[in-house]
């Protein structure tokens, strides 16, 4: 990822956006967070620390530099490792915390940054760094040679790689909004948001650039800048004002457009999922930016993982923010949760390293594999599995008989019964205009807001009947989409939303498509024009929420357009290079009927 919370990765489009811009914000921000729990807050069991600054050599004779928290009484003790981007002082207090209860702690400067040495390349060579700290640590005077890693969003993708490299002492791993990347930063999903620039300038040279970083306004502006230009994406180091070694970063990013052997070569491979058997606590939220990659870390180690590997890797997801991962709150934007949302999560990591280091007792909350939150009902519920979550889905088809699809009172259907004639609803999409940026604004701040329905531009809408009774939506919704195009390429965004009998809206998720990579992210195909295809959005956010009875739901499909993202100017050549004299102006025709039965299938949780 790169995020935290002003809201990864990640997990990206307007309340998406706001996710994705949290999660690249939690490579960032990640860093600033301070815990708040209630346990952080009580005092701490009546203990002294020490607290050093140590240098680490690693295998090509640079030194890495840690900050050790230590109890006193001193003795060898299991000690918690994180390793941070963003200079060791960002684990202060939870380095005060962990050690005033018996714990070494030792947070980790990343290969040129803070007062390590060496070059900081983003993503490249942590986790063989890791490794060695990992094996430096086992043999201090200090340690039982026990080592267990934590820490979130870009501390939780170097977990990953450090356990790609299976150091023998690291016995247990806590990777929160962990980032993957290539998947979720810097690019999601094929398309890269402009947010990577404001990360690359908070992590340029060796202190955290935070005053430049927090400057809102000027990141605003310089995206509008990008957006409203006609200059291509490639142009944006220049407009951000990026460093040469930012840029020489940022290049690199965009010469690797989609999934391809340079990311790959950055998270485990499936052999490296296969030779874990460490217990394992993988921790994301409804609305992290950076879900998709923790969820995809989490995937893959249930793929590739042998029996007694997976069998130890619990999962928890409650309705959290990119920072509310590590400091779980009672209010999102708009959003209320019950007191039991607000988790001390600083309590329960202490159970887990209690557990899995000094044979103490698993964490009560962890009663099965997969631990999630219900919002609406305000509910933990429990699974054996992700799979196991969701035992039948609610399909609604799209049609649009005697209605006007754009305007939002005259909104085509979502209809439990498949269409009996065929349809065409379509939109023209220029994208040399310009995003209503208040309505986005709005969209970004509030989850309640009325939403995409009211963007100034092209939509597409669709309403449901009145659900008769409540249902229990739970993991990931997918719209499949017949879609015909008269350009090879261009941006889709979609939305989903619960309106309540009051009037009320309530975002439920929302997802985006670029057309070259309607058959996956690892691969390229320009559109044929005049064809009519499948196009499956596929990478909702995971979410659970209680749809009250007498809702309405709403789709919402349109173009991205939106400062947060890179243009596509549909011309179908390098999109990072794309200017507006490329542009070329698409009609979107959305097919409905018997042979092209466009819907949206949202996976359900029956039962009490």
């Amino acid at each position: 990822m790169l995020v935290t919370s002003t809201a990864h990765f990640a997990h990206f489009n307007r309340p998406l956006r706001a996710a994705l811009v949290v999660a690249l914000a939690g490579l960032l921000v990640g860093a600033l967070l301070v815990p708040r729990s209630a346990d952080a807050q009580r005092p701490a069991p009546k203990a002294t620390l020490t607290i050093t600054d140590v240098m680490i050599p690693v295998g090509d004779g640079i030194e890495l530099h840690g900050r050790l928290y230590r109890p006193v009484p001193d003795s060898a003790r299991p000690t918690i490792l994180s390793m941070t981007p963003y200079t060791v002082d960002d684990a202060h207090e939870y380095g005060r915390y962990f050690a005033s209860r018996g714990y070494a702690y030792l947070n980790v400067d990343v290969r040129g940054r803070g007062a390590s040495e060496g070059t900081f390349r983003p993503m490249v060579g942590d986790g063989a760094d890791g490794a060695e700290v990992v094996r430096w640590i086992a043999n201090q005077s200090w340690s039982n040679g026990q080592v267990a890693m934590r820490g979130g969003s870009y501390r939780g993708m170097v977990q990953w790689q450090v356990l790609g490299e299976d150091p023998d002492p690291l016995r247990t791993a806590v990777p929160t909004a962990a980032l993957y990347p290539g998947r979720d930063v810097p690019v999601y999903h094929g398309i890269v948001p402009t947010y990577i620039a404001r990360w690359l300038t908070f992590t340029q040279g060796r202190a955290s650039q935070q005053s430049l970083f927090r400057d809102g306004r000027y990141w605003q502006q310089a995206f509008r800048e990008l957006h409203t230009s006609g200059r291509p994406f490639s142009a944006l180091d220049e407009i951000a004002g990026l460093s040469l070694r930012a840029q020489k970063t940022f290049e690199q990013w965009i010469d690797h457009p989609h999934f391809d052997d340079h990311w790959r070569a950055l998270s485990p491979d499936s052999a490296d999922y296969r030779a874990l058997d460490q217990p394992l606590l993988t921790v994301t939220g409804h609305f992290d930016a950076d879900q998709p990659g923790a969820l995809r870390h989490y995937r893959r180690h249930m793929q590739h993982g042998t029996e007694r590997g997976t069998d130890s890797h619990y999962l928890l997801m409650g309705p959290w923010s990119h920072g509310g991962t590590r400091d779980p709150a009672t209010e999102l934007r708009g959003l209320t949760f019950a007191d039991t949302a607000a988790i001390d999560m600083n309590r329960l990591h202490r159970q887990w390293f209690d557990w899995t280091l000094r044979d103490g007792t698993k964490p009560p909350m962890l009663k099965d594999r997969v631990v999630y939150y219900v919002m609406g009902a305000d509910r933990w519920r429990t699974a054996p599995s992700l799979e196991a979550v969701a035992d039948t889905s609610r399909t609604f088809y799209l049609q649009s008989p005697d209605t006007n699809p754009s305007d939002p009172f005259d909104a085509g259907q979502l209809t439990p019964q498949a269409p009996e004639s065929s349809d065409t609803d379509r939109y023209v999409y220029d994208p040399r205009d310009t995003a209503d940026l208040a309505t986005l604004q709005s969209m970004q701040r509030s989850l309640t807001a009325p939403g995409a329905a009211f963007l100034d531009g092209p939509t597409l809408i669709y309403h449901s009947p009145p659900v008769d009774e409540a249902f229990e939506l739970a993991g990931q919704m997918r719209l499949d989409a017949w879609i015909e195009l008269d350009v090879p390429d261009t941006d889709l965004a979609a939305w989903v939303y619960e309106i309540r009998p009051t009037g009320k809206t309530i975002y439920l998720g929302n997802t985006h498509l670029r057309a070259r990579h309607r058959h996956g992210v690892d691969t390229t195909a320009l559109a044929e024009p005049g064809r009519i295809e499948r196009y499956r959005f596929d990478t909702f956010w995971w979410t659970a929420r209680q749809v009250q009875r007498g809702s309405r739901l709403r789709l919402v499909i349109a173009p991205l357009n939106d400062p947060s993202w890179q243009k596509n100017y549909h011309s179908g050549g390098p999109v990072m290079q794309e200017t507006v004299e490329d542009a070329q102006t698409a009609t979107v025709k959305l097919h409905l009927g018997p042979e092209h039965p466009t819907k949206l299938v949202l996976p359900v949780r029956s039962g009490k």
